[in-house]
């Protein structure tokens, strides 16, 4: 049982670990486009008229490209804010996703470590009913052969009675695993 516990977890955690590095190369890929606007826009160079040079023209292109690189960068930031919110909700959605499977998987667990007990007062006592008609049959077995009755061990109603026998067990335990 813990085995295929560890390999649900190993298997969820992956899963989660796939989206995180997914989310975290989103993340990568914006700082490499806001760095590469930033580089654009840096290099940007504007060039003044040649009949026009007066000092007022300089610092109305400056107050441009400055309004420029203030607009590109809010419109930067209202991205990430976007971006820093879906992967929010992703997150909480993914977790949430993530407790609805880890419930359904304990109710399973839960479920296949029941089926073979049986309850006795208060004591729950596990059971495996295979088992335990293995043993009727070994045990008769043992008696026959010890008081020397092989015609019944050679007839075929001997092996007969051991198949219904097996199968009433398969059949009930089918029953008791199905009965909730």
């Amino acid at each position: 049982m813990k085995k295929s516990e560890e390999k649900n977890n190993d298997r969820i955690n992956s899963d989660i670990n796939g989206r995180i590095e997914y989310i975290d190369q989103s993340l990568r890929s914006v700082d490499n486009r806001m760095r590469a606007v930033e580089k654009r826009l840096s290099i940007k160079t504007f060039v003044p008229d040649a009949d026009i040079s007066s000092p007022e023209k300089e610092r109305s292109v400056d107050n441009i490209s400055q309004n420029e690189i203030t607009e590109k960068l809010q419109e930067i930031d209202r991205k990430l804010v976007s971006l820093e919110k879906t992967t929010h909700e992703t997150h909480v959605t993914d977790i949430g996703s993530i407790k609805s499977q880890l419930s359904s998987i304990e109710n399973r667990i839960l479920k296949l470590e029941k089926h073979n007990e049986i309850t006795i007062g208060k004591i729950k006592v596990p059971i495996e009913f295979s088992g335990l008609a293995a043993t009727i049959v070994m045990f008769a077995t043992g008696y026959l052969i010890y008081g020397g009755h092989w015609n019944i061990i050679r007839s075929s109603y001997y092996p007969i009675l051991v198949g219904i026998l097996f199968g009433g067990v398969v059949i009930g335990k089918f029953i008791m695993t199905n009965r909730k």
